[in-house]
């Protein structure tokens, strides 16, 4: 309905844009039309490809933990350090187990045990740059924790906020436009014509509703 009718106002803009009031409410009706294609668009994005992509860090992340756990536990177990062995004894499911922020600090606890015993490791295959490694992977999987909650709060806010432009978008049209187009009635009545035409309404199931009785 909104984009038939302003359809007809464009094409009949040398009939109307002598009256100022008339132009003042089709710039305000098509801002608005601009806002509510921009809430669409922010409303209809699809997050499933972020949380594809959270999913791969994760699997990266505690694939790198477990690589380095593995050999401190190792470490561990020939120095007598039951603490720091009990601490390394991870498993992939334990690690999953977690929320998304507690796997992730479950994990740099082992690059920072790795970190101390960075001397040792050596000789257990693991490399400084192992180690800068593992913090690279946490540190991405972190950037990726909030991102699909941040885009669910901003589909909610985009969906609010239609409701309300709809809304003061319904009432520009019924309170305005529909009362400035009724001097045409007979100076132009193709136009005025066309213009109801176009304000008609035609729900999910094919009723139509009369501007006025949309406004109702």
């Amino acid at each position: 309905m909104a984009y038939a009718t302003m359809l007809v106002m464009d094409e009949n803009a040398a009939i109307w844009n002598g009256v100022p009031a008339i132009v003042a409410a089709h710039v305000e009706f098509k801002a608005n039309l601009t806002s509510l294609e921009q809430a669409v668009s922010r409303q209809v994005k699809d997050i499933t490809g972020y949380t594809q992509d959270k999913t791969v860090a994760e699997d990266r992340m505690i694939a790198k933990t477990l690589s380095i756990g593995g050999s401190l536990m190792a470490l561990a177990t020939v120095n007598g350090d039951n603490g720091l062995a009990e601490a390394m004894n991870l498993s992939p499911t334990e690690l999953r187990r977690y929320r998304d922020s507690v796997v992730a600090q479950r994990c740099m606890g082992v690059h920072d045990a790795a970190v101390s015993n960075a001397a040792a490791l050596v000789a257990y295959g693991v490399t400084a740059a192992d180690i800068t490694e593992l913090k690279a992977l946490i540190d991405a999987y972190v950037a990726f924790i909030a991102v699909p909650r941040t885009l669910i709060t901003a589909r909610k806010g985009a969906t609010a906020e239609i409701g309300a432009l709809v809304r003061d978008t319904m009432k520009l049209l019924t309170n305005r436009m529909d009362r400035l187009m009724q001097q045409f009635a007979f100076s132009h009545k193709e136009f005025h014509r066309h213009y109801l035409d176009a304000r008609i309404i035609v729900d999910l199931h094919g009723a139509k509703d009369a501007p006025n009785e949309a406004a109702a």
